[in-house]
């Protein structure tokens, strides 16, 4: 690609994370074409893909002028990249999920009620309250890069990000599942003023399917450490909440243990890969 300007013709260059996301949305259309959901859910992936698509070309044509909307729209993407794959999933994966729980339950030794002994009840409601952190997140992370003046570590902060996020939402048609709370209902889903808030920006905000690897976990150590990786203090603060988010998300069962595990790894995988941007 190339942009024209008076006297000057300039390369359209788009940045690492935005081939990233441009690489996702081609993953999602061609799994519609493939996939056996009704003809209606499968032009809204593949309109979503195209208008993302068309999106993030643009704002790099523009280029200069756009340069900070190109650091905060992946905000969107992240967003829509969640939100679609959901359409490509008609049902769930009953054995699928028993292996999860089992799990949880053998090598763990986690289930609603196991929790509910084991932990105090102010820490349960701190760890709900991290887990609330998780939306935040990602733009604290940026934030902080701002503040910082190190605007310029933005492509690296959002590789790290989408590696970990879009690898927990690309797995989401191909091992659709329930998050464990749907399954065990041994808890009181309104045990807490904090517990009622999450539960109802799930409601509000989220499908009502669970991602293996889990998308909270891996966000919040992919930003946490691409965070770290500039700023150590700030990193260290965020990197706790990540700790707090990663272990409420299983505590307060809107995750299994598996899921929690391999979304951390999935955000380390992030942060790695970011490096070489």
């Amino acid at each position: 690609f190339v942009r024209i300007s008076p006297g000057t013709i300039r390369p359209m260059r788009l940045r690492a994370a935005e081939w990233i996301v441009v690489g996702y949305f081609a993953y999602l259309a061609v799994l519609a074409l493939s996939s056996r959901v009704p003809g209606r859910q499968r032009v809204r992936v593949l309109a979503t893909g195209a208008l993302v698509v068309a999106g993030v070309v643009t704002l790099a044509w523009i280029a200069a002028p756009a340069d900070v909307l190109r650091d905060w729209i992946p905000l969107v993407y992240v967003l829509l990249g969640y939100w679609t794959p959901g359409l490509l999933v008609t049902a769930t994966n009953p054995r699928f999920e028993q292996t999860l729980l089992t799990l949880d339950h053998r090598l763990f030794g986690l289930n609603a009620s196991a929790i509910e002994q084991r932990l105090p009840r102010r820490m349960i409601h701190i760890l709900e309250l991290a887990y609330l952190f998780c939306y935040p997140m990602i733009p604290l992370g940026l934030a902080s890069l701002y503040a910082a003046g190190l605007r310029g570590e933005s492509d690296r902060f959002w590789t790290a990000v989408f590696v970990a996020v879009f690898g927990c939402y690309g797995v989401l048609p191909l091992l659709p599942t329930r998050p464990p709370r749907a399954i065990e209902r041994a808890r009181p889903e309104s045990s807490g003023a904090i517990r009622r808030l999450n539960l109802k920006v799930l409601r509000v905000g989220s499908i009502p399917l669970n991602t293996f690897p889990c998308r909270h976990a891996a966000a919040s150590v992919a930003t946490a450490l691409a965070v770290g990786g500039c700023l150590a203090a700030v990193g260290l603060a965020l990197g706790l909440l990540a700790l707090g988010i990663t272990i409420g998300s299983v505590v307060g069962r809107y995750h299994y243990a598996a899921d929690a595990v391999s979304g951390a790894c999935l955000g380390l995988a992030g942060f790695l890969i970011s490096r070489y941007v």
